[in-house]
């Protein structure tokens, strides 16, 4: 509903409505909380956009199944003139359509007597007294807790880091003339292609036997012109699918830029001001994906609120990941066509089940040795070198 003009106090404020604020809200309107408290979402734009996926694997149901997009059980990865593919017997890749999901989250707070939307630009946070308050360009407004995930965290700017790269791309939802896809089969990454500004890759979703959405991804440190990534993506699908531009057209397109840093990201703005999503650190630093990270933080806090308890100050990742992803993004940076060796032989010796439970931080001690005796060594010698004031300082 819309804002009182009187009410300047709010139980939680959530500051930005991307996955991280529109997930939190989500798990308070289902929680037991719900009708106890005040809720007050702020953004520029309340507006469903059109222009997102978010993509996640998983064993167990999804928490909203009914959302999901599209999922596929089988996936193929190319790196050095060779091919891997195998259904997956554990997990499913799923993709969320943020217009979805978005739209489905919006409509129930609009329905809400507990929950306040509110358009405004979001300039800061500030610590007050046993709560916190936020300055927008309506007005500033107080909370006894604030989540935010509109600004970078206070001290990002003198905050450790010796490698930071962007996941960086773009992506066209196509649709064909003539049935050409398979929708149970995803290309989860082709390195098959031209490696001309850091490790790049194709990654191919199809929806259905004429639609897919295919993304041009690179791990690097600069952002390309939009046309270096439009050429790539016209090559690939001329050389891999046949396909002309006037056999295919775009039903949209899609553009992201996701840290891939080994930055220690703050759990709080300043007191009473908690950083969620991408500036709270929940992106993982090597593959980017971040969306099943804000399901399992958001649920943590809501379970901490419902228990009266102020949520927890933590890192994402245990010691020993945290040094696993330091060594390959140093890799990633370094060293290109080790990084393709790498990927090349992390798909060929190891089963895709394994390698996503390792990538979503379920695997033991030894399936991890087993996992890293299958990859060639000096690079990751090299890496531990590089990187090793910070691995042996608690990374």
């Amino acid at each position: 509903m819309d804002r009182p003009m009187n009410q300047q106090h709010y139980d939680i404020i959530i500051a930005g409505a991307g996955a991280a604020g529109l997930t939190l809200l989500y798990y308070l309107l289902k929680s037991r909380l719900h009708s106890q408290i005040s809720v007050l979402l702020i953004d520029q734009s309340l507006q469903p956009d059109p222009s997102k996926t978010w993509c996640f694997w998983d064993h167990s149901s999804f928490d909203i199944p009914e959302i999901i997009y599209h999922s596929w059980n089988h996936l193929t990865v190319s790196a050095l003139g060779e091919s891997y593919s195998e259904d997956l017997l554990m997990n499913k890749y799923h993709c969320i359509r943020s217009i979805d999901y978005s739209g489905m989250i919006l409509q129930e707070a609009r329905k809400s007597e507990s929950v306040t939307l509110l358009k405004a630009e979001i300039r800061g946070f500030a610590s007050a007294g046993s709560g916190a308050t936020v300055e927008t360009s309506e007005g500033t407004f107080s909370a006894g807790m604030i989540f935010q995930s509109a600004l970078k965290p206070s001290d990002f700017s003198t905050s450790k880091v010796d490698v930071s790269l962007l996941q960086h791309f773009v992506g066209w939802e196509i649709e064909c003339r003539e049935d050409l896809f398979d929708p149970n089969k995803a290309i989860l990454m082709d390195f098959d292609i031209e490696q001309l500004n850091g490790v790049t890759f194709m990654y191919l979703l199809p929806f259905s036997e004429r639609s897919a959405l295919i993304e041009h991804t690179l791990f690097s440190a600069e952002i390309l012109d939009q046309e270096q990534y439009e050429e790539a993506i016209r090559d690939y699908l001329s050389k891999r699918f046949h396909l002309t531009p006037g056999s295919y057209f775009i039903r949209r397109k899609e553009f992201g830029a996701i840290p891939m840093e080994d930055r220690v990201y703050s759990s709080f703005y300043c007191p009473n001001v908690m950083n969620l999503g991408i500036v709270g650190g929940l992106a993982k630093p090597t593959t980017g994906y971040t969306f099943k990270r804000i399901h399992n933080r958001c649920k943590s806090i809501v379970r901490h609120l419902e228990e009266g308890k102020m949520p927890e100050e933590k890192r994402e990742s245990q010691y020993r990941f945290r040094v696993y992803d330091m060594m390959l993004l140093s890799i990633l940076k370094n060293e290109t066509k080790n990084s393709i060796q790498i990927f090349h032989d992390l798909f060929e010796k190891n089963s895709f089940d394994r390698i996503l439970d390792f990538l979503d931080e379920k695997t033991t001690i030894p399936q991890e040795l087993s996992i890293f005796s299958s990859l060639p060594y000096l690079p990751f010698f090299r890496s531990i070198y590089r990187m090793k004031h910070r691995i042996f300082t608690g990374a």
